[in-house]
C-alpha cells in the first residue's frame, strides 16, 4: 500500500503484522478519490473521518491531499497505535487524533461534523444500516457533505436516505451518500 498523490505521494503505508483490517485497495482509492476531487474539487481544507481505520490509507491520503484534520476511529489497539506512531513519524499529529475505541461508541457521542466520512468496515459487520443512520441522523456530516461504505458486493443500500451512487469493484462496493 502506497499513497497515490499529493504531498506524501508514493510514500509505502506500513501494515503491521497481526492487524486484522482490509485496507482499501489502490485501485479502488484511487476510483473513490477521483469521484470527490471531481464532484468537490480541492480536498485542501477539509475535515474527514475515517471509521474503522485500521491501517489509515483513506484517512492518510486525505491528509496528503490538504485535509485540514482527520479523525481516524479504531478498536484494535496495534493498528491504532501503529497508525499514531506513523503520524507522528510524517509529521502529522497535529492535523489528526487516532481513537481507540468502537464506532458505534464514537459516534454516540456529540457529533463532530466533517466533510467527508469513510467507514471499511469489516464485510461480516452486520450493523451497516445502524450505521449509516447514526451518521446520517446525528449530525455527524456538514451540510454538502458526503458520507462513503465500503461493503461487500452482495449488499445494497440504495433504499437509504440521501443515498446518491454506488461504484463497484473486483470485490467490493463503495456506496456514497450527500447531504
Amino acid at each position: 500500500m502506497r499513497i497515490l498523490q499529493g504531498e506524501w505521494q508514493g510514500r509505502s503505508i506500513p501494515f503491521p503484522r497481526g492487524i486484522s483490517a482490509r485496507p482499501l485497495t489502490e485501485k479502488a482509492r484511487e476510483a473513490l478519490f477521483h469521484i470527490l476531487t471531481h464532484h468537490w474539487g480541492s480536498l485542501t481544507g477539509c475535515q474527514a473521518i475515517d471509521l474503522f481505520a485500521g491501517c489509515g490509507t483513506v484517512g492518510l491520503e486525505f491528509l496528503s491531499r490538504g485535509a485540514a484534520y482527520i479523525t481516524f476511529v479504531e478498536k484494535e489497539a496495534l493498528a491504532a497505535r501503529s497508525l499514531h506512531t506513523l503520524l507522528q513519524a510524517w509529521g502529522a499529529a497535529h492535523r489528526s487524533r487516532v481513537l481507540l475505541m468502537q464506532v458505534e461508541t464514537f459516534l454516540q457521542q456529540p457529533a463532530e461534523p466533517a466533510d467527508f466520512i469513510f467507514a471499511g468496515p469489516p464485510f461480516r459487520y452486520w450493523r451497516k444500516k445502524i450505521l449509516i443512520s447514526l451518521i446520517l441522523e446525528r449530525g455527524w456530516l456538514n451540510p454538502g457533505g458526503c458520507f462513503i461504505l465500503e461493503h461487500p458486493l452482495y449488499e445494497s443500500y440504495e433504499e437509504m436516505p440521501y443515498f446518491w451512487r454506488v461504484v463497484q469493484y473486483v470485490s467490493s462496493k463503495l456506496s456514497f451518500f450527500r447531504l
